[in-house]
């Protein structure tokens, strides 16, 4: 049977390895909540309430137009993106992750 010392090394173990999670994943958070706040400087107030709209029913898509706009503005490619232009990024991403073939068998 295992010991008491060796039972409270493994607790031990296993409490770092929650920490190591834990910390991880608050610094993901922090790295898209960067992200989030600079695409919302480059966005006007329509696009951001459509991006917002768009976020509940796809948040994976609005996480990467936030990233693509995050992108842009670092390149210093954009100033303000309005309502039209956030519509075609979005359509660019759907239809660059679309790459579906549909085959019908008879």
């Amino acid at each position: 049977m295992v010991d008491d010392e060796e039972l409270e090394k493994l607790r031990e173990q296993r409490r770092q390895e929650l920490q190591d999670e834990e910390s991880g994943e608050k610094a993901v958070d922090r790295q898209r909540d960067q992200i989030k706040s600079l695409a919302a400087k480059y966005l006007t107030k329509d696009a951001r309430e459509r991006l917002g709209s768009v976020r509940m029913a796809k948040p994976e898509l609005a996480s990467a137009v936030e990233a693509q706009i995050a992108q842009l503005g670092r390149m210093g490619q954009v100033d303000k993106i309005d309502d039209d232009q956030l519509k075609k990024i979005l359509k660019e991403i759907q239809n660059s992750g679309e790459d579906t073939d549909i085959k019908f068998r008879r």
